[in-house]
């Protein structure tokens, strides 16, 4: 009777398990979800056998706003010339294999399974964070399918992230830097541009967003003690608006280009930044006009003010739209939009997390919409309840009802608006 209750344990414990559960048994691994630095996370890649020596040319972003979506052009523009882009973004929106694309596709469920896996056992036990372990994965993935370049984007920083510890890009680039997590990158933006800053490598060219002046200086030292050449918008690079086109001025050439296809103003900066690097590629990609073109206007980057198709539950004029922001500079940016919607009533539903400056970010937002439904986000510790988000939205100037769930918030908003209409 022992031996059979030996072997019905061994059959249980050999059950495949899915990618969610492998991810929740690394979580197990370490008390922190972020603990920054790169030495155990090297020492990680050693056991695997340094992956991330064997990868494609990598194009390395850090930033705090624009990262993904800059990103998302670059990818965009050197997949319509038929280029093979692998790409690493974070966080995910819903499953954690949209942060991995390989060879242009989102990685399958089996192969993160089994890179997981490889992970883990080669992990031992030791000390892991979650995102330690897509990153690895991500590597071993890259390293093992040929592709032309590697889109790597940062989780937290930059200094000591994860992704940090490929040793010569042959790109960086640094997106808006403002104030995000600040109980890991430090309270003033010198600080977290330092840490941003933390992605300059010697000899390798830097592409740079428009900067507060606090954090330009800071990246310009960093830069200038590395001996980086240096390509920053508003000196070598400016990108406007003209009309229906964007007119996109660079240090060789002039080109005007239609609007970019992802929504927003600040669409055409990030679009901007994503030409400055293919310009100081371009001795490396070739990339015809007309490609750029079309990758500009094709670009996918859901989350970012992204429409989604209404259903049978919204009205048939209603518009339903979804955006990730969750800082004051990406509040600034959503109050841009919603002033273009001044001629229809705006009604927004939100949840936030507790490590972010839901003040500051309902300072630029709650008094621009008609109301703002609140909750709490399902199954997780950090949320705020939606008693407290709607309380600072009405310290805030905004009206605000709190709800139990999404769904209640979704119906809320729109029985209150047809009664509304009523009147």
């Amino acid at each position: 009777m022992v031996k059979q209750l030996k072997v019905i344990t061994t059959k249980i414990r050999r059950l495949p398990l899915s990618s969610k559960k492998l991810l929740k048994r690394v979580a197990k691994l370490h008390s922190k979800d972020i603990d920054l630095g790169l030495d155990r996370f090297q020492a990680l890649l050693s056991r695997l056998g340094n992956p991330e020596k064997s990868l494609p040319p990598v194009i390395h972003v850090a930033g705090t706003n624009g990262k993904g979506s800059t990103l998302a052009f670059i990818r965009s523009c050197l997949e319509a010339v038929g280029y093979v882009v692998h790409a690493f973004n974070s966080p995910h929106l819903v499953r954690p294999h949209e942060s991995i694309t390989v060879s242009g596709q989102e990685i399958d469920e089996d192969m993160l399974k089994g890179l997981l896996k490889e992970v883990i056992r080669a992990n031992a036990d030791a000390p892991m964070t979650v995102f330690e372990a897509q990153t690895a994965a991500a590597f071993l993935a890259f390293s093992r399918q040929k592709g032309h370049v590697v889109l790597l984007e940062t989780g937290l920083g930059g200094l000591g992230d994860t992704s940090n510890v490929i040793d010569k890009p042959i790109l960086s680039v640094i997106t808006p830097i403002s104030k995000d997590h600040q109980e890991f990158l430090g309270k003033s933006l010198a600080k977290i541009a330092a840490h941003k800053a933390g992605i300059i490598k010697s000899g390798v060219p830097l592409v740079m967003a428009r900067q507060e002046d606090e954090a330009y200086q800071v990246i310009r030292e960093k830069a200038k003690l590395e001996g980086v050449p240096l390509y920053r918008q508003g000196r070598e690079w400016f990108v406007k608006r003209a009309g229906q086109r964007m007119v996109f001025e660079g240090w060789d050439a002039d080109y005007a280009f239609p609007l970019p296809g992802l929504t927003g103003e600040h669409q055409i900066a990030n679009a901007g930044l994503a030409l400055a690097c293919l310009e100081v590629l371009k001795t490396q990609f070739r990339l015809p006009n007309e490609a750029v073109r079309n990758g500009l206007q094709s670009v996918n980057w859901p989350g970012r003010l992204e429409q989604i198709p209404t259903g049978t539950d919204l009205p048939g004029d209603w518009e339903l739209w979804l955006d990730g922001g969750h800082n004051e500079a990406a509040a600034k940016t959503l109050n841009q939009q919603i002033k273009k919607w001044d001629d229809k009533p705006v009604y927004l539903i939100c949840g936030m997390l507790k490590t972010k400056d839901s003040k500051a970010f309902m300072d630029q937002v709650a008094g621009r919409v008609d109301h703002v439904y609140t909750v709490k986000i399902p199954k997780n510790k950090q949320s705020r309840t939606a008693a407290e988000l709607a309380g600072i939205v009405q310290d805030a100037g905004g009206l605000a009802t709190a709800c139990e769930d999404l769904a209640l918030a979704f119906h809320s908003s729109i029985r209150n608006a047809i009664n509304q209409r009523a009147f």
